[in-house]
């Protein structure tokens, strides 16, 4: 949904940074994208190159887009990763970020240099992508891992189906 929103030229040559499994970069793929599509992720899933967002292995202007989905907030130096960004970014590129919850949201900000106080609204996103969700036990489970927590789930309670909205920004200043 998030690909549909930017509707991406398929001649563009896209970095897709904190790439996870790759799940943007097949589905470029499987869309039949005909530029050069790279995801990079520190613990890379299949067909994800292993890659820190601070120091991207690339050139200067190697890229038409880069992408942050669901990534800056989690991030040890946003300010560093965005510099990168920056710099293999191609001139007239774009970079693209998404979250979604106030951590994500306060995180990108403050990344920006646009830090927000407790009740400060952000400014009004570019895009805002409403995404279908299921949350199975199993789920639920690995999420509460990635907090550092360890829990009995009760299968009873699963699935759950809700909706996400992903509020995307440019973040070109």
């Amino acid at each position: 949904m998030l690909l549909d929103a930017l509707s991406l030229s398929p001649a563009l040559d896209v970095l897709d940074v904190g790439a996870g499994d790759g799940r943007l970069v097949r589905e470029l793929a499987r869309r039949g994208h005909a530029g050069r599509v790279v995801g990079v992720d520190p613990t890379p899933g299949p067909g994800v190159q292993p890659a820190s967002a601070e120091a991207l292995p690339f050139p200067d202007a190697s890229f038409d887009v880069v992408l942050f989905a669901r990534v800056l907030a989690h991030l040890p130096d946003q300010a560093r990763a965005l510099a990168e960004a920056r710099r293999v970014l191609r001139p007239g590129g774009q970079i693209w970020g998404a979250a979604h919850g106030p951590v994500h949201l306060r995180a990108t900000w403050a990344a920006l240099g646009q830090s927000l106080a407790p009740g400060d609204t952000p400014p009004k996103p570019a895009l805002t992508v409403t995404c279908p969700l299921t949350v199975t036990g199993d789920d639920a489970r690995f999420l509460l891992g990635t907090y550092g927590q360890v829990a009995d789930v009760p299968g009873h309670l699963f699935p759950i189906r809700d909706t996400a909205q992903l509020l995307v920004w440019s973040l070109i200043p």
